[in-house]
């Protein structure tokens, strides 16, 4: 059920973090949003999703890519059964692979697998196989869906690599210097994330007004420069929360929050539990 604020809870049939749905539940599902990542496949042509303000038209080739937080809507034209993969947003922001390449794994909400560039895997063959995955009973269920999921998105960054390294090459000068300019960004951002950064300190060092690089920083991230830095946070806390002699308040302020309230905030909102809940999880293991 959608609540007034838009948001969708998740509630699934079992304790796993991803869920699979297969079937047809609905002709139009109102805008709304929710703390899980999302990919839809409708496996026929007759789907579109709305992101944001833009609306798609899914074919049976192509899949979107819906990104935690975003408000979205969908809409069936017929009763064939399409592909909802649902997953928490904990694991993927802790790899530091998927938050310095972020932009080359979400880049594009609708990916098509008939690209000219083509893919070293059929994605939607992955994704086929994890609904199997999902619908069987095979021991250590969970790890394998993450296993094929993370299969998933390294086929993905590859080819965006490919398209990348592709376009780079066809680049004026100006557009080259651009991308210097912004992995010196990524690289300050990376030293001092836990300190305090302002986007005129940032815009400044990249040469740029304020509004200026903000626009451009968005483009290059696929997120705004506070939610890029939160991303950072939060990931550090989570390996942080790992170490018993820390306090919650330690690693709060090791990761960059400045007060204990909006820590715990922030990690639930990323995360779906508190930073003390989390930590919980690893007292299961005992060194």
């Amino acid at each position: 059920m959608i609540k007034a604020d838009l948001s969708e809870p998740m509630y699934f049939e079992h304790d796993m973090s991803i869920n699979v749905s297969y079937g047809h539940y609905y002709s139009h599902f109102p805008m709304h949003w929710h703390s899980f990542m999302e990919i839809v496949a409708p496996l026929s042509n007759d789907m579109s999703i709305t992101l944001g303000n833009e609306t798609y038209a899914l074919t049976e080739n192509q899949f979107a890519l819906i990104p935690p937080r975003s408000l979205h809507s969908l809409t069936k034209n017929s009763t064939v059964p399409c592909l909802v993969l649902q997953f928490s947003n904990m694991l993927l922001p802790q790899l530091h692979d998927f938050i310095i390449h972020r932009q080359l794994l979400c880049c594009q909400p609708v990916i098509d697998v008939t690209d000219a560039v083509p893919f070293s895997d059929n994605p939607l063959e992955i994704l086929i196989k994890i609904k199997g995955l999902f619908y069987s009973d095979i021991s250590f269920k969970e790890m394998c869906l993450y296993e094929e999921l993370l299969h998933f998105f390294i086929v993905i960054g590859e080819h965006n690599y490919q398209i990348k390294n592709s376009l780079s090459a066809q680049k004026t000068p100006q557009q080259k210097a651009y991308d210097r300019k912004f992995d010196a960004v990524t690289e300050y951002i990376k030293e001092h994330y836990t300190e305090q950064i302002s986007l005129e300190d940032l815009a400044a060092f990249a040469g740029f007004s304020k509004y200026h690089f903000s626009r451009i920083f968005k483009e290059y991230y696929q997120m705004s420069l506070p939610e890029y830095i939160t991303s950072l946070r939060v990931s550090r806390a989570t390996e942080l929360l790992e170490n018993p002699d820390l306090s919650i308040m330690d690693v709060a302020l090791q990761s960059g929050f400045s007060s204990l309230p909006s820590f715990n905030r922030t990690f639930k909102q990323i995360n779906n539990c508190t930073p003390s809940q989390f930590r919980k999880m690893f007292d299961h293991f005992p060194g």
